[in-house]
């Protein structure tokens, strides 16, 4: 071997570990800066030389300086970055509806009782101002209660609207900056005969694990280093050097949801709101669909069927004036909106309010054919009727009919309840005015012979024209007189010194008794009474209109079975079992939130150990790295320096 083959063997190695060492040290430089990936410096032995009798080592050449990465890895820590934050977004924001409505103060409950036991109090004094006044401030009591929740719901998803604003202009800004680094590193690395710019690349990872803090993403790494970033269903977020800009808009309906979309130029833009989860966009629309609107829906039904059902049975009774009830609460009718580019209009209101759901509703038109399907879960729905002004389509207790004017491609958003919490009112204020009485007051006569009893009778159809042809009276009032024990007559009793004859019947069974109307032949005068026990013939039953009842207290029996009765679900839930049933979905959403926070935590944490395992810094193996190779360096040193006394012994024996 000539000495400059050693000299130069000595260089290469003395540049080789000068570069291990400059790497080690900027391990150790940035053990604590966040995502780095420890590097270090690929070796090979330089090409040999011939010499005749075999070949001889030139050294050692510097490959490359690469990091350690994992790609799987690094995805399983952007994917368990997006869930984590996801399920944390989602379970922050549910935690407060939860905490809220449950809570006895603050939720709907207590409002609800109180009112009930002011009706039940009205119901065991029904003449008394001051029970009637406090039913008055209860029930205005309850429907502040509704307004503050909406009110506090609607803030909510104000909020909700502001976040996702908040997210979308982070992701417009760190998708740009991704770009911006995709442009460098393809730079950097035909500058360098396609070396890595290690660094780059760690800031890249950065850049794309912090936008898997806001939605779930894919990756894909380009041929030149570039890497595109997908988001949603393969909606393009980065290409190469070229980042797309998120935009947000309002959607269609009451408190218009806030939409996220793809700008796709200047004045048009690509809707992927429903195909984006995960990360804190996915966790803000995850608590938006899961939580807070089906919340605000359940909790106007509520209000909206209380207000219907809570009417009906006020309009049957009598007031202190002698009057029939009157409506105790206003609620709206069903809200809809068109969804852009619409120019027809529907007309929506209740059929049914035992039947809502607290859905919200797509309705839409192909140019032949209407069709109606669930928001939550796409569900088609079978409609009664044409949806013609004369037959309306009905689903869910909801009576729609459509504009004749209508173009294929039409779409409606029905939200039935959404507005019915905000805009419950009580109507009454005047004590005189709550309807406790029944307008039916029957008699038997105190001439009857037999042990036969009426009953007190039930109000059926209030808007019959026995009580609304003549505000104040029963029209006719009716006498019932038997002729035997088993036969009885029904006569027109406005004048009771000639009744006039409506109807005889036949076949009274003492044992079973009979329902006066509807009569076999057909009389309906909007209540029923009932007959009972055994009648000798010439007993006399009346049944008149009840002018004064300030001692009656049926009507305000009935207001309270409204209350605590299955009037909603097709008579399956009380108000209260709606109520209920909402909190306890809000608190098993909550909790199945936490439950998934804490699993994906620990999915994250593991991942990220297991980045760490590979890429950290860790600092006991850099120090005897360090150790290493500046003993490396030193001997190679000394290589160079044997290297050059065999070259001055070389000279010094030419000289002589």
């Amino acid at each position: 071997m000539t000495t400059g083959n050693m000299l130069g063997i000595g260089t290469s190695a003395l540049r080789a570990f000068q570069r291990a060492l400059n790497t080690t040290g900027h391990n150790i430089a940035n053990a604590n800066t966040p995502g780095y990936s420890r590097q270090r410096v690929d070796l090979s032995s330089a090409t040999p030389q011939y010499a005749g009798y075999g070949y001889i080592g030139t050294g050692v050449r510097t490959d490359s300086v690469r990091r350690f990465y994992d790609g799987f890895v690094e995805n399983q820590v952007q994917n368990y970055t997006a869930s984590t934050t996801e399920f944390q977004t989602l379970h922050n924001y549910a935690t407060q509806i939860d905490n809220v409505l449950a809570d006895p103060d603050s939720g709907l409950s207590t409002a609800m009782q109180r009112f009930q036991s002011a009706v039940q109090d009205l119901s065991n004094d029904p003449a008394s101002t001051a029970t009637r006044q406090a039913m008055i401030s209860e029930g205005q009591g309850l429907v502040d209660r509704f307004h503050s929740l909406s009110g506090w719901l609607d803030d909510m998803n104000i909020q909700v609207n502001n976040d996702l604003k908040s997210s979308v202009t982070d992701i417009n800004r760190i998708s740009t900056a991704i770009a911006d680094l995709n442009k460098e590193i393809v730079r950097a690395s035909g500058v360098a005969g396609e070396q890595p710019p290690n660094d780059l690349l760690d800031q890249r990872d950065n850049l794309i694990r912090d936008l898997s803090e806001h939605v779930s993403l894919s990756t894909l790494t380009q041929d030149d280093g570039s890497v595109n970033v997908m988001i949603g269903s393969g909606q393009a977020l980065v290409v190469g050097s070229n980042a797309t800009q998120l935009t947000t808009y309002r959607g269609a309906g009451v408190h218009a949801p806030l939409q996220v979309a793809l700008k796709a130029g200047s004045n048009s833009q690509v809707p992927i709101t429903d195909q984006l989860s995960g990360g804190k966009i996915g966790g803000l629309l995850g608590f938006r669909d899961r939580v807070l609107e089906p919340a605000a829906n359940e909790l106007g039904r509520v209000a909206i069927g209380m207000g219907e059902f809570f009417n009906t049975q006020h309009q049957r009774g009598v007031n202190l004036n002698g009057e029939l009830g009157q409506a105790f609460f206003s609620f709206p009718d069903p809200q809809w909106d068109s969804y852009p580019g619409v120019n027809s209009s529907l007309s929506v209101a209740w059929d049914d309010v035992g039947q809502a759901t607290g859905a919200n509703y797509k309705l839409q038109y192909d140019g032949a054919a209407w069709s109606i399907s669930r928001t939550d879960t796409g569900e088609q729905l079978a409609m009664t009727g044409t949806g013609s002004v004369g037959d309306p389509f009905v689903v869910d207790g909801v009576r729609i009919t459509v504009d004749a004017a209508a173009a294929s491609g039409d779409t409606f958003l029905i939200q039935p309840t959404r507005n019915g919490a905000q805009s419950l009112q009580i109507l009454i204020n005047d004590p005189s005015q709550i309807a406790a009485a029944s307008p039916v007051l029957t008699n038997a006569a105190i001439t009857n012979s037999g042990s036969g009893m009426i009953s007190a009778g039930q109000i059926t159809d209030i808007n019959n024209p026995a009580f609304q042809s003549v505000p104040g009276t029963l029209t006719p009032p009716v006498m019932v007189r038997f002729t035997s024990a088993t036969t009885y007559e029904v006569y027109d009793n406005t004048n009771p010194a000639s009744p006039a004859l409506l109807e005889s019947v036949s076949g009274y069974d003492p044992a079973t008794g009979s329902e006066v109307f509807p009569t076999p032949g057909g009389l309906d005068y909007g209540y029923q009474v009932r007959l009972t026990g055994s009648v000798a013939a010439g007993d006399e039953f009346t049944v008149s209109y009840n002018a004064n009842g300030d001692g009656d207290n049926r009507n305000a029996l009935a207001l309270g079975e409204v209350l605590t009765g299955r009037v909603m679900g097709n008579g399956t839930e009380s108000l209260s079992d709606v109520y209920r049933g909402m909190v306890a979905e809000v608190g098993t959403t909550t909790r199945q939130a936490e439950l998934a926070t804490g699993a994906h935590q620990q999915l994250l944490e593991r991942s990220l150990n297991a980045r760490d395992a590979i890429s950290g810094v860790n600092l006991d193996e850099e120090a005897a790295n360090l150790v290493k190779f500046q003993q490396s360096y030193q001997a190679a040193a000394q290589v160079i320096a044997t290297a050059n006394e065999l070259f001055d012994t070389l000279l010094g024996a030419v000289r002589r």
